[in-house]
């Protein structure tokens, strides 16, 4: 008679956002650094995007959104509380970059990209996550504190996922 096995893996995510303002002749003009909160949905995306449970979990995580609201997270969000002029304040990943356990994606916006008082951030994933403001499935969503309502710096901001 066959036995079944089951094995039970839990794997442990901590991230941190660093936000970064360049003044407009490229020098570094503020550093902020955060800690998020991975939703729910979030963590079945990593669970459909392992399995690859659908075409759609085949893009990863894509998009950072920039937002103006302040109401803290919880584990059922699935969209910024007020995505700070909508699909404006939304870019396309920079870059992306995994050094063993850890992954950096980093998003660029320009001054004018970035004209808000930045109180809250995420990243979204899937095929569904586009330009367009609410926009795919909210991976994870943080809070900041940085005023570039005055549009003074262009600003990068790195998101570092560690695993393990």
């Amino acid at each position: 008679m066959a036995k079944k096995v089951r094995v039970k893996v839990k794997v442990a995510c901590r991230v941190n956002i660093r936000i970064t303002a360049f003044d407009l002749d490229g020098n570094v003009k503020d550093v902020q650094e955060f800690h998020n909160l991975v939703m729910t949905v979030g963590k079945n995306m990593v669970g459909d995007m392992l399995i690859d449970a659908a075409a759609q979990w085949d893009t990863g995580l894509t998009y950072c959104a920039l937002g103006t609201d302040n109401t803290a997270p919880v584990v059922g969000n699935t969209q910024l509380g007020d995505e700070g002029g909508g699909a404006a304040m939304r870019k396309t990943i920079t870059s992306k970059t995994r050094v063993v356990n850890e992954i950096t994606l980093s998003t660029f916006f320009t001054a004018a990209q970035s004209t808000l008082a930045i109180e809250e951030a995420a990243i979204f994933g899937s095929s569904t996550a586009g330009a367009g403001e609410n926009s795919g499935v909210m991976f994870s969503r943080w809070l900041a504190s940085f005023d570039n309502s005055g549009a003074l710096y262009d600003v990068t901001l790195d998101y570092v996922l560690s695993i393990g």
